[in-house]
């Protein structure tokens, strides 16, 4: 399991944000950049990090 500060400092900004269109934004990543660094650290730990809707995510309990 390997993240680095971007990462986990994308994940909340995504989190604080309620997006990972505007988390991507505070982050300076590109959208897909950014939606594929979540999938990456959610395919890594094995578990859904967000829960995604058409308001925006909420983090799980993972």
């Amino acid at each position: 399991m390997r993240f680095d500060l971007t990462d986990l400092q994308l994940f909340l900004h995504v989190l604080d944000a309620g997006s990972i269109t505007a988390g991507s934004r505070r982050a300076h990543l590109a959208l897909a950049s950014a939606s594929e660094r979540i999938q990456h650290m959610e395919e890594t730990l094995g578990v859904p990090l967000l829960v995604r809707g058409r308001r925006g995510v909420q983090p799980t309990a993972a």
